[in-house]
């Protein structure tokens, strides 16, 4: 399905900044629930499926998420 030009699904998607943080978001959410439940969560790592512990990721989550750092948009450049 293709978005029209110049409506505000479109913009969403040609900016990407409101997309990145809810898949962050979701990405946290599904961590923390796994962590709660002492569950290992699968991942893609290496080109294998990994099965990583929801503290060992919680913690890389934790210090890449700290930065401010977002995708740049073509207008700040």
């Amino acid at each position: 399905m293709k978005a029209r030009q110049g409506s505000r699904i479109g913009e969403i998607f040609a900016d990407g900044r409101q997309i990145d943080k809810a898949l962050r978001l979701a990405a946290r959410d599904a961590i923390r629930k796994h962590a709660l439940h002492d569950a290992p969560l699968v991942i893609w790592r290496a080109g294998r499926i990994a099965w990583v512990s929801a503290s060992e990721l919680g913690a890389k989550t934790q210090r890449k998420t700290s930065r401010k750092g977002m995708r740049s948009t073509k207008r700040g450049r």
